[in-house]
């Protein structure tokens, strides 16, 4: 399996090949695979979600974890879709509340649905549920989950992109800062980072929230467990670490106002979307296309992004 470094120069190689070699070693320890390059895939049917998709299990560190994938029949070189849900939910309700599927039957991505323990995702700092409270580790679940669909589906590994909703959105950041070299962009509505990536992450990055949303409320909340940063300060975190500047170009889509910063570090930008009179609930749940959709608009942002170069 071949994975991609961001970006040029031989720190920034050394730092991909040691991204790589963690990435491997540690599907190793955890179960998912049994020799290297060969994931552990059990149950591969046993459930058919809709429109044709394949529900995978495999073991990670000791427990048993459930995962949903699409491709198209005959595709090849596909950008490869992992979309985390929210908590109270299942990879079945993003199936449909998201609008992605439409890529697929479209034949213009693969896409990949995880399931969180106990509905939740544990996004480090106590959040969030069950997963939250057992620290599950979710980081090595969702690597070993891309290490798993890279070998079995028709994808392009430079371009691998993340989608996070609301607690899959806080996992999505973590995820991130963890792994640097593995994803080609980021997006996510109704969540924020919950800290900065401690390294510095540049990538594309795309922040979707609304207005009016009271679980993540645009001005923060100190009191919550864990306390959540005002929208704008979570903006301007990416920002710094896409070393973005100047004024970011404005454009209103619908009941969307989207501002992109494109002065950032080679091959990183920043978006954010504010939904005016939204809340908490995922905006569209119309096909990738629907004018201001959250999935039209992550879409269009996170296609055509890719890793630098491949690492042999």
């Amino acid at each position: 399996m071949k994975l991609w470094a961001r970006a040029r120069g031989p720190r920034a190689v050394q730092l991909a090949l040691l991204v790589v070699a963690a990435v491997v070693v540690g599907v190793a320890a955890w179960g998912g695979f049994d020799t290297p390059g060969k994931p552990v895939l059990a149950a591969a049917q046993t459930t058919a979600p809709p429109s044709g998709g394949v529900e995978h299990s495999m073991v990670v560190a000791g427990l048993t974890r459930t995962f949903r994938t699409f491709a198209p029949a005959n595709g090849h070189d596909l950008p490869l879709l992992v979309v985390l849900h929210g908590r109270g939910q299942s990879s079945r309700t993003a199936i449909t509340q998201t609008g992605f599927l439409g890529l697929v039957q479209q034949g213009h991505a693969a896409l990949v649905f995880p399931d969180g323990i106990g509905r939740s995702w544990n996004a480090e700092g106590g959040c969030c549920g069950i997963a939250g409270a057992r620290r599950t580790p979710d980081l090595q679940f969702v690597t070993a989950v891309v290490a798993a669909s890279v070998h079995d589906l028709p994808v392009d590994p430079s371009r691998i992109y993340l989608v996070g909703y609301s607690n899959g959105g806080k996992l999505a950041y973590g995820e991130a800062c963890a792994y640097p070299g593995l994803f080609a962009g980021v997006a996510t509505y109704g969540s924020v980072p919950l800290t900065p990536c401690v390294h510095g992450t540049a990538m594309p990055f795309l922040l979707g929230a609304g207005a009016l949303d009271p679980i993540l409320p645009y001005r923060g909340a100190t009191r919550a467990h864990p306390p959540l940063p005002p929208v704008p300060t979570a903006v301007g975190w990416l920002r710094t670490q896409d070393g973005c500047s100047g004024t970011p170009k404005s454009v209103t889509v619908g009941p969307a106002v989207v501002e992109h910063w494109t002065r950032c570090r080679p091959g990183s930008e920043v978006t954010f979307v504010l939904y005016r009179h939204d809340g908490h609930t995922w905006p569209g749940t119309g096909v990738v296309g629907t004018p201001a959709a959250a999935a039209t608009l992550m879409w269009s942002f996170l296609d055509g992004h890719r890793l630098a170069g491949p690492l042999a």
